[in-house]
């Protein structure tokens, strides 16, 4: 992580399923220069999310942040403002199709630019799964 952070620089960085606690490692994020952040903690076994940003490049403002989803507001300067949503969806079918709701009247007001990004928990084909019972060729 310290590598990829070194090389590329990103302005901000959106991490799922950690599997660690934020608290432990926010110093390290702190001394490469993504120093604010926000995060959604984990519900069971999954689902967590960690938006980190460097603020001397860029201004995020939280709009909204559930267990699914974080979305800001990222302001730049010298380029327009634009939506952000980082999304880990739910496994369960209810919460997946609300989340899907959700998003869907989100969309209807949006008059900037925006990008959904993630892990939607979905694949197009039966091809795309694998399970431990079936063996796929």
């Amino acid at each position: 992580m310290r590598e990829f952070v070194q090389i590329h620089r990103p302005d901000i960085l959106i991490l799922m399923e950690t599997k660690v606690e934020f608290k432990s490692v926010e110093m390290f994020f702190n001394c490469m220069g993504l120093i604010a952040f926000t995060h959604v903690d984990p519900t069971g076994r999954g689902g967590d999310i960690w938006m980190i940003w460097n603020p001397n490049v860029v201004n995020v403002q939280i709009v909204e942040a559930s267990s699914q989803l974080i979305t800001t507001t990222i302001s730049k300067q010298e380029f327009p403002d634009w939506l952000l949503s980082a999304i880990y969806v739910s496994p369960n079918n209810n919460k997946r199709d609300e989340l899907w709701e959700h998003l869907e009247a989100m969309s209807q007001n949006m008059t900037e630019p925006s990008l959904v990004a993630g892990d939607f928990n979905d694949f197009s084909t039966l091809n795309e799964k694998w399970s431990f019972t079936r063996n796929i060729t």
